[in-house]
């Protein structure tokens, strides 16, 4: 494969994944805004149960890292933006991790009644997924100035 080809697949799995939080930060946290909180707790861990198990979930946000390695063993970091772009999905998705896997497990922990801890839960996790999403967003525009 060519330099390019392979600058194209790394562009191309980031901006999936940037979509991907998109529509969370957006058409799905709608929808989690409009339940009651035990509805919350209850499809969160739902979701995070099935996605966190989910061939495909699994194999889209690990793509970039895994194309990401041989692209840069094989031709270095001298493509500025698509190291910027890479290293900002990088950063910004293991700061969200760091931020949101806490709070799903206080999720976990809480009671189908604890509206107002729920509730505070929630509007961390909008923060969390639109702080990530934005980052990502941001770092496919970095990586279309990088491409050829």
């Amino acid at each position: 494969m060519t330099k390019t080809i392979v600058e194209t697949l790394l562009f191309t799995s980031v901006a999936t994944n940037a979509a991907l939080l998109i529509f969370f930060a957006g058409v799905f946290r709608r929808i989690m805004n409009a339940v009651d909180e035990a509805t919350f707790k209850n499809l969160t861990e739902l979701l995070i149960r099935y996605s966190s198990k989910s061939p495909f979930m699994i194999i889209i946000l690990n793509i970039p890292l895994i194309i990401a390695i041989p692209y840069f063993y094989f031709y270095g970091f001298s493509n500025w933006w698509i190291t910027a772009g890479i290293t900002l999905w990088l950063v910004a998705g293991s700061i969200s991790k760091i931020l949101k896997l806490p709070l799903y497990k206080s999720i976990s922990l809480l009671k189908s009644d604890d509206v107002v801890q729920l509730k505070e839960v929630r509007q961390k996790v909008n923060k969390g997924n639109l702080f990530q999403a934005i980052l990502w967003s941001a770092a496919v525009i970095l990586m279309v100035f990088g491409l050829h």
